[in-house]
């Protein structure tokens, strides 16, 4: 009986060593990338944009509520972002597609960007169905939902679907079609 109590010791001890093993690691894939700030300074009731001081803009990314209103206000369609910080991917997409110039102005010029942080917007999370992070969601000015896309997107392909959104050829053919056409 002894022995058997100092196995489940051993098993319980080498569980919770995996899971903290675990989530360290998607800390330290987080840690190496330079964070990139895409929450809003302002409370939710406030419409806002976060504009770069720099000389190159940052995308201008809204909070949920005020950003829907905003979008409806300009007519713009919605490019919506569901990250948390210790997400691998989210970092990644941080990093490498929305530091890429094109990704920034074509989502400035012909989208409202709205970023949800899923540890501190969970109910808003599960109301969208988010199962895995990052998740992007294009809807219309009215909030209406077109599609959406989990995991980690390359800038030369986001841009692609960016393009297929704000032209609405989403109404008229599917993306293959459309990625054809263009060539």
């Amino acid at each position: 009986m002894r022995k058997e109590n100092i196995l489940v010791g051993i098993l319980v001890v080498l569980l919770l060593g995996g899971i903290y093993l675990y989530n360290r690691s998607a800390l330290d894939l987080g840690a190496q990338f330079p964070q990139v700030n895409i929450e809003p300074p302002a409370a939710e009731g406030q419409a806002t944009q976060n504009i770069s001081m720099a000389g190159s803009r940052n995308i201008s990314w809204n909070d949920y509520t005020p950003g829907m209103a905003l979008a409806g206000k300009q007519g713009k369609s919605i490019f919506l972002y569901f990250h948390a910080p210790w997400c691998g991917y989210c970092v990644k997409l941080k990093q490498e597609t929305f530091t890429d110039d094109r990704i920034k102005a074509y989502l400035n010029d012909h989208f409202v960007s709205i970023g949800v942080d899923t540890d501190k917007r969970e109910k808003l999370a599960r109301q969208w169905g988010v199962r895995g992070l990052p998740t992007l969601w294009f809807l219309e000015a009215n909030g209406k939902k077109i599609n959406s896309l989990p995991g980690f997107v390359a800038a030369d392909q986001l841009l692609s679907i960016l393009q297929y959104i704000h032209t609405q050829s989403y109404k008229t053919m599917n993306f293959q079609e459309y990625v054809q056409q263009k060539s």
